[in-house]
């Protein structure tokens, strides 16, 4: 098997590769967005953004495949460093994030107890992001596509500079190759299902 093109040698080029692309691909997409004009494809952003910060998350903290505890973590904790306002509101963006935007075309809000909580998602100054807005028993959370995005790239800079003694630079190469006949020692009718497929290609 050749190495994958992607392969990195050290940590700090992993989180690096990640910035870069980032910076490429959803960067130049918002350097083209006139955010006074509408309307604005603030989901769309926000549905690129997000796995971007998911995959930060299972890089940095790798909790036994639990994703939304990793995308938790990482917001309460790397998001938190380059901006306050995460960490009390990560476990509900996790949640927000993972039942709206991954598994649904609709949003959804989150209820608890007589409360109930959903996205404010605008192009205002990027100041705003994060803050609560309350009308009776509905709270929105703010969220500001530009300011995250700039969130992303700060957390990747500020992980670069860190010391992790090749476990993200392991990590991260795996992530380029699934072996499915090491793979398949975990009971998953999918990786089996896939294995019998490519048997018949």
């Amino acid at each position: 098997m050749s190495k994958h093109p992607g392969t990195v040698t050290g940590d700090e080029q992993a989180f690096r590769q990640i910035s870069s692309r980032f910076r490429e691909e959803v960067g130049r997409l918002l350097a083209k967005i006139d955010f006074t004009t509408g309307p604005l494809p603030y989901w769309a952003l926000i549905r690129m953004m997000f796995p971007v910060a998911e995959s930060l998350g299972d890089l940095i903290y790798r909790k036994n495949d639990a994703t939304a505890q990793n995308l938790r973590s990482v917001l309460e904790t790397d998001f938190e460093a380059v901006r306050t306002g995460y960490a009390g509101r990560a476990a509900v963006l996790a949640l927000l994030y993972r039942h709206s935007l991954t598994h649904h075309d609709e949003l959804r809000t989150i209820r608890s107890g007589a409360r109930e909580i959903g996205w404010f998602v605008n192009g205002a100054d990027d100041g705003t992001h994060l803050s609560i807005h309350r009308t009776g028993n509905q709270f929105m959370i703010e969220f500001q596509p530009r300011a995250f995005y700039a969130d992303i790239c700060g957390v990747c800079e500020r992980a670069a500079g860190l010391s992790w003694g090749g476990e993200v630079m392991l990590r991260y190469n795996g992530w380029m190759s699934l072996d499915l006949d090491v793979a398949i020692k975990k009971p998953n009718a999918t990786l089996r299902a896939a294995r019998d497929e490519i048997a018949n290609f």
